[in-house]
């Protein structure tokens, strides 16, 4: 992946939005999607290799792949509230931004609860 090739692209894209919305056009929110349309398929092509490379060494660390699944849930919230609230804010929207943020944070805390529990079972047998 060339970063410098996605950050020139999106510095482009960011001064024609900017000219278009000089003028009151509605295109800008669909120039938005199809950059982030773009920029998502020019960088998921990397994903693979990280996905491997962190089963890789959770395998190496014996770890349970439960967790390893959890962990990935919790990167793709975080990932997507993250543009979800971003667009929000860029629309103008920072109460529903807000409320995504909220509603994110709570799905992160609902499939994080089995780790919480290893975690206390692990504390609890260290304890007694």
């Amino acid at each position: 992946m060339d970063i410098v090739i996605v950050i020139g692209f999106c510095i482009a894209t960011v001064c024609a939005c900017k000219i278009i919305e000089k003028t009151g056009s509605e295109i800008k929110i669909f120039m938005v999607f199809a950059a982030m349309a773009v920029i998502f398929l020019k960088t998921s092509s990397s994903l693979s290799s990280i996905f491997a490379q962190m089963k890789y060494l959770f395998s190496q660390g014996s770890i349970d792949e439960q967790y390893i699944k959890i962990l990935f849930k919790g990167l793709g919230i975080c990932y997507i509230t993250k543009f979800a609230c971003d667009y929000c804010r860029d629309c103008g929207e920072n109460a529903i931004a807000g409320q995504a943020e909220l509603a994110g944070k709570i799905a992160l805390l609902m499939i994080s609860l089995p780790l919480f529990n290893a975690l206390i079972n692990i504390v609890s047998s260290l304890l007694f």
